[in-house]
């Protein structure tokens, strides 16, 4: 039997955007396997539920290779972490597993020696090699390894593994013997090099489909004799696998002997904590919690929020939702706050990218955290995702010094400029002018925004948000709040916050019920503000947004509303 064609690098990245359901993934794998890409393809998931459908799924296609005589007959065989190597069979739609075992001989000494024994196969080398024999020997081997995980100081067995792919995809005659072996892996770039990677067929699946997310509560549901809004509890389980749907479902009726939304929502924003690279919130306040900036607000309501609570007419309109915002400007000027409130305004979670935790030391680790996190995301999406300090990962000249910088780069890059992404990422950065040019292109980021210094209006609200919205602090007849505004020009809203603390913390200490405006007088004393450097940043902010802001219109409204500032700034370092 001559094989179809040589081998070439072929990898096909599927993403959950362009398929409808698991069966047309494994149908694009078959197709793919058909057609002698590879031997070797890596399914990116390790539900527990995918593998029995897959199985079911490689009988009807090798039961279709031996109907036309491709080959004479194929044996299925199954590694499992911890449970070893089994032999897998499907009977009247029902998997089989049988341990494989190996005849060995006993160490006791030759006259002690009675029978050999058999000795079920469990570690990974030992069943690598036991089907590399059967390959050489058999036409129709298919090997399935699940559970695979890397391992950070023993790569003995992670080395076998590989020798086995490479063996697997550069044997001539495995083709036409029309072996395949298939990895199922959550981490195929922590598991698998790259060169391996590229010769062979990547199957990208997502945690789970509506339909099947569906199925499961509806079964579970008539298990129980329930009913309910069904289309809310889909929504609710988004981004979780099918075994964690099933669970949560489950969980959900032994507490409560219903199916409660909040209840699955809570499972979810559990296990995406547990990923330890992302922080999800539902945020309490929305722009009533973010004092002044009103030019900003005016701006997103008009250019975002209004667009996004619309999709029908704005696609009539032919306008695509915004999906990026870039806002720069001094520390403390409430930008988390804002992105935090404008997930509230949309109504959607608020993720935030724990960047502290995606830089890794480790080789390969810091790409694939945030590979990770954008799976994450796009999994709960839609969502606002916040990355503060963006120019981390996007800092113009600091990308060449290690390769690991510029593969988080591309794969960050690659997905800003992704027309399906649905995620609405809000970025920040107090150094524009550092970012790379990639990503501050209309398409990635559709707004650069200035955060700069609250003015009157908005320290003064800042003032009202902090003692009246965020928290309720008691304050005396005496406090004009007018005058705590007029003395803290070039503050920022962090240090506004904390005046009001340091006030009450003033209250306290005097051991009184109420915040009176000499705890005020005496909080503002203890600020040290350097009122020239302030100035100068101010100027520099306001050179950034005339070179980087890209809405003219929104432009000209921040010159005539810093104009007067700028004076009365001047006036104020002169004085």
């Amino acid at each position: 039997m001559t094989r179809v064609r040589t081998p070439k690098p072929v990898s096909s990245n599927h993403n959950s955007f362009s398929h409808s359901s698991f069966d047309s993934l494994l149908k694009e794998f078959w197709i793919k396997r058909l057609s002698q890409s590879s031997t070797v393809a890596v399914f990116k998931t390790s539900d527990p539920k995918r593998l029995e459908p897959f199985l079911r799924f490689i009988k009807s296609s090798y039961d279709k290779l031996v109907g036309k005589q491709t080959i004479s007959s194929y044996e299925v065989f199954l590694y499992r972490v911890w449970s070893g190597l089994f032999k897998a069979s499907v009977v009247a739609d029902r998997v089989a597993y049988e341990p494989v075992s190996l005849r060995v001989q006993s160490q006791l000494p030759a006259p002690l020696q009675l029978t050999s024994s058999q000795q079920h196969v469990r570690d990974l080398a030992t069943a690598l090699s036991f089907i590399d024999n059967l390959m050489n020997q058999r036409d129709g081997i298919v090997f399935v390894l699940w559970g695979l995980f890397p391992k950070k100081g023993s790569p003995q067995e992670q080395d076998a593994l590989i020798a086995f792919l490479r063996n697997a995809i550069f044997t001539d005659s495995y083709y036409s013997k029309f072996h395949t072996i298939v990895v199922f892996t959550d981490t195929p770039e922590a598991l698998i090099d790259d060169d391996t990677l590229k010769h062979s067929i990547l199957i990208d699946v997502p945690p789970s489909y509506d339909s099947e997310r569906r199925r499961i509560i509806e079964n579970v549901a008539k298990t129980f004799g329930l009913s309910d809004n069904f289309d809310a509890l889909v929504e609710a389980t988004r981004g979780l696998n099918l075994h964690e749907t099933e669970s949560v479902v489950l969980e959900s009726f032994f507490k409560y002997r219903k199916l409660e939304a909040k209840v699955m929502t809570a499972y979810k924003y559990d296990i995406i904590r547990k990923s330890g690279i992302l922080d999800i919130e539902e945020p309490r306040h929305g722009f009533e919690a973010v004092g002044g900036y009103d030019i900003v607000k005016e701006f997103i309501n008009v250019n975002v929020i209004k667009i996004l609570r619309n999709p029908r007419k704005a696609e009539r309109l032919g306008l695509r939702p915004p999906r990026g915002i870039l806002l720069f400007g001094p520390p403390g000027t409430g930008k988390t706050l804002f992105a935090r409130s404008l997930a509230k305004e949309l109504g959607l979670p608020f993720l935030r990218l724990r960047t502290e935790k995606i830089v890794s030391k480790w080789y390969g680790e810091t790409s694939r955290n945030i590979a990770k996190a954008i799976e994450i995301a796009e999994a709960v999406a839609p969502c606002v995702l916040f990355i503060d300090e963006i120019d981390r990962f996007g800092r113009r000249g600091h990308l060449g010094e290690h390769e690991e910088s510029r593969r988080a780069f591309s794969i960050l890059l690659e997905w800003l400029g992704d027309a399906r992404r649905k995620t609405i990422v809000i970025g920040t950065t107090n150094r524009p002018e550092d970012l790379d040019e990639a990503f501050r292109r209309v398409g990635r980021f559709d707004y650069l925004i200035p955060f700069l210094y609250p003015d009157y209006q908005a320290r003064l609200e800042i003032l009202k948000v902090h003692t009246k919205v965020v928290r309720k602090v008691p304050l005396a007849k005496d406090v004009d709040l007018r005058i705590i505004a007029s003395r803290t020009e070039l503050w920022t809203g962090a240090e506004l916050e904390e005046l009001v603390l340091r006030a009450a913390r003033r209250a306290l200490r005097e051991d009184v019920d109420v915040v009176r405006m000499k705890h005020f007088e005496e909080a503002l004393e203890t600020f040290r503000i350097n009122y020239e450097q302030r100035r100068q940043q101010l100027e520099h902010y306001l050179r950034l947004a005339e070179e980087y802001t890209n809405d003219a219109e929104f432009l000209e409204k921040l010159r005539r509303s810093e104009k007067s500032r700028l004076e009365t700034v001047k006036s104020l370092v002169e004085g």
